[in-house]
């Protein structure tokens, strides 16, 4: 198929190699089926196939960000220690807050319902089935059950 893209392969062979850089980045993965033909794939993606798999590693801890009710938006570990800033003369917390929002800053209690929200568990679920077409069941990441209380 990519010979078919004549602009876009050329723009792509430019790319690897001009910004070897960030050329990097992209992952190649040849595969050879029973009959002997072969099928490639490339992958330009942020985090290489390491990092990905470090990052599910806490995207599906549930003493992390995997809730019963999907991804929070913010780590439960924000509950027992809250990040707090100065801006300016006035103090700031980021801080997990399960239920209706104790902050103006979220619309008091109209838009706040906690940290499992929608639009970020629909990109994480179009991000993974993005990297299932190119990585397969080659990468397996175990959810890891709450070690912890609340």
């Amino acid at each position: 198929m990519l010979y078919k893209l004549h602009g876009f392969r050329k723009r792509m062979e430019w790319f690897l190699n001009h910004r070897r850089d960030l050329a990097r980045q992209i992952s190649y993965l040849e595969e050879e089926h029973a009959d002997g033909s072969k099928h490639s794939h490339r992958l330009l993606a942020i985090p290489s196939r390491e990092q990905l798999e470090r990052v599910l590693r806490y995207v599906l801890d549930e003493s992390e960000f995997l809730s019963p009710h999907g991804v929070r938006a913010l780590p439960r570990f924000h509950a027992d220690h809250p990040h707090s800033f100065w801006c300016g003369n006035e103090k700031h917390r980021v801080e997990y807050v399960p239920g209706e929002s104790t902050s103006w800053l979220f619309g008091g209690n109209s838009n706040w319902r906690g940290p499992d929200w929608f639009p970020v568990n629909y990109l994480l679920i179009e991000a993974l089935e993005r990297y299932h077409h190119f990585y397969g069941d080659s990468i397996q990441i175990e959810a890891r059950p709450d070690r912890g209380s609340g």
